[in-house]
């Protein structure tokens, strides 16, 4: 039934046994799905990626891959699945943000989102989301549960979302209440107001477009688990988790939040606390020592309280 894997460890969990229960859906075709798929040398997970795509049905799905010129096996496995893609960019780019922008520049669907080359959806995901964007009148933003899980799959944190956990106010304060990527879905015109992702950002970027949509349009939940994000050593927000706080503290101060991206830093402080005190007796610091340190906290976050007043100032104004 499915498309034999180049690499048999690939093989998903849930293809042994799948029922096609939603795979001839009559109604799937009232609504159209962009998927776009950002990725540069992802071949050690991509062909799980791929193969998690195979369970939904992909009638009216358009997956649109962007990639900024690997040089590993990503090609291979793209040839080998290259029946599931309407489009496929293979061009050098200025990171995660620009692959995304560049793919969404392609898309001709009703509905977005986009999957990480180390992303799964969960069987039957895409049909659970265009048949509930159907039903939902007025739905701009929607919203399912996810795991957050290792490599192995194994569960580290099951985040279950509700229609207030979606609400602007509550997502502000990000870094205790994130949303997890490939369970978010939205329309064209919610990218066209709140997108497109800023280039130079490339850690924080999906904050940035949710807390932009969630600003303007009201969210919907589905309480159904949709996706697996997969939290592994190579991940940019764990090997560069200083500068993913940073920048996740300017996005809050953009939209507003002057008092979380505080919060925010507070984590890098706690980092910074914490490194100090195994590695030596240093005197802690406060979040208002900061300013003017560079002895204690490279110019970043220096950079970032400087930005964060100047935006609250704007904002006064």
């Amino acid at each position: 039934m499915f498309k034999p894997p180049l690499d048999p460890s690939s093989i998903l969990p849930w293809e042994d046994g799948f029922v096609h229960d939603y795979m001839n859906d009559p109604d799937i075709n009232a609504s159209s799905l962009s998927l776009v798929i950002p990725i540069y040398n992802s071949g050690a997970f991509l062909e799980k990626t791929l193969r998690s795509l195979l369970l939904s049905d992909l009638r009216g799905v358009e997956i649109i891959v962007s990639d900024g010129g690997s040089n590993d096996s990503t090609h291979q496995i793209l040839d080998h699945y290259s029946d599931l893609f309407s489009v496929v960019i293979s061009e050098p780019d200025k990171g995660q943000s620009d692959a995304i922008n560049k793919g969404f520049a392609r898309a001709t669907g009703e509905l977005y989102g986009w999957l990480n080359g180390d992303d799964i959806l969960l069987p039957y995901a895409l049909n659970i989301v265009r048949n509930e964007f159907v039903t939902t009148s007025n739905t701009n933003f929607i919203v399912g549960n996810a795991f957050m899980t290792e490599k192995d799959f194994q569960p580290i944190h099951h985040f279950e979302f509700s229609t207030d956990k979606i609400k602007f106010e509550y997502l502000l304060d990000y870094a205790s209440h994130h949303l997890i990527q490939p369970s978010v879905f939205f329309t064209r015109k919610a990218w066209e107001v709140a997108g497109e992702l800023d280039i130079d950002d490339h850690y924080a970027m999906d904050a940035d477009l949710f807390l932009g949509i969630a600003k303007h349009f009201e969210g919907h939940h589905i309480n159904r688990d949709l996706a697996y994000s997969v939290y592994h050593e190579d991940c940019k927000t764990r090997g560069k988790r200083a500068e993913s706080i940073t920048q996740l503290a300017l996005v809050q101060a953009k939209h507003g939040g002057f008092s979380e991206a505080r919060k925010t830093l507070d984590i890098l402080v706690q980092l910074f606390n914490d490194h100090q005190e195994i590695s030596s007796n240093t005197i802690r610091v406060e979040l208002n020592d900061i300013i003017g340190s560079r002895e204690s906290l490279s110019t970043l976050q220096e950079s970032c309280l400087k930005a964060m007043l100047s935006a609250e100032l704007k904002e006064r104004q």
